[in-house]
């Protein structure tokens, strides 16, 4: 998408996504599922922290969080929420965490790191993900995970698929969702067209998905093992009818 960075998307969601997405994945299972795979001193990164879903809970458990956005917008969302002190914010993109984060002096430092809800596939190209998970390898101490939650690509035979549908209806407002569907590069590109009596509002919107497959490629080669997966964060089986996966992967010892 022309014009589309790595702020885009959550400048564009800020003011409307906690109204709309409160209930994206189950907030109280993920808390739960982090804390146990995190240990007792739990020192966790989350990879898009956007407007503190998860991170302001993970805090409020005594859990020790730093998270990263690209957003300046979903940030100062997450500043005005009771609790937003107790978290270490960066701004930056989670493509080029040691630019991001800087140098770690005394050696790795968190005990776990994840990514929610599809946020790594926010990133647009396989090298971007490869690099991110790779830096993560790098800040993790030895044994850490790495938790990624993301859709399963439906099989598509067309390669490619252009969709209109009606995402959300009220009273005073209409919410249009576009999106293009483009399997070779395993892209959609999607645009959330608001409509209300304040006027027209695009929000944009692009994800570069993975395969299972594909992730644990990239999870490998960055030092991780694949020691769970689950259908969701109540720890449900995961088989070939799964749309969501929740995977996690442990530094060697």
């Amino acid at each position: 998408m022309e014009g589309f960075g790595a702020s885009t998307y959550g400048d564009g969601f800020a003011e409307v996504y906690d109204r709309w997405y409160p209930d994206v994945t189950d907030t109280a299972a993920c808390v739960e599922r982090l804390l146990e795979l995190a240990g007792p001193a739990s020192t966790v990164l989350e990879l898009g922290i956007g407007t503190g879903r998860i991170a302001l809970p993970l805090a409020d458990r005594g859990a020790t969080v730093t998270g990263i956005d690209a957003s300046s917008e979903m940030l100062a969302r997450l500043a005005d929420k009771p609790g937003a002190d107790a978290i270490d914010v960066v701004l930056g993109d989670m493509a080029d965490l040691d630019a991001a984060l800087g140098p770690v002096p005394g050696g790795p430092s968190f005990t776990l790191a994840f990514a929610a809800y599809n946020t790594l596939f926010n990133l647009p190209s396989a090298a971007a993900q490869r690099a991110c998970v790779q830096a993560v390898g790098a800040r993790l101490v030895p044994g850490g995970r790495l938790v990624v939650e993301g859709f399963v690509p439906a099989d598509d035979p067309t390669g490619r698929r252009d969709d209109v549908a009606v995402s959300r209806i009220g009273a005073d407002e209409l919410v249009l969702s576009a999106t293009l569907h483009d399997r070779d590069a395993q892209t959609i590109t999607g645009q959330h067209v608001q409509i209300s009596e304040a006027g027209i509002r695009l929000r944009p919107w692009l994800v570069r998905y993975l395969l299972p497959a594909q992730l644990d490629e990239i999870a490998g080669s960055a030092g991780f093992d694949l020691e769970h997966r689950w259908s969701d964060w109540e720890r449900s089986p995961f088989d070939d009818t799964s749309p969501v996966h929740v995977s996690v992967y442990r530094r060697a010892p």
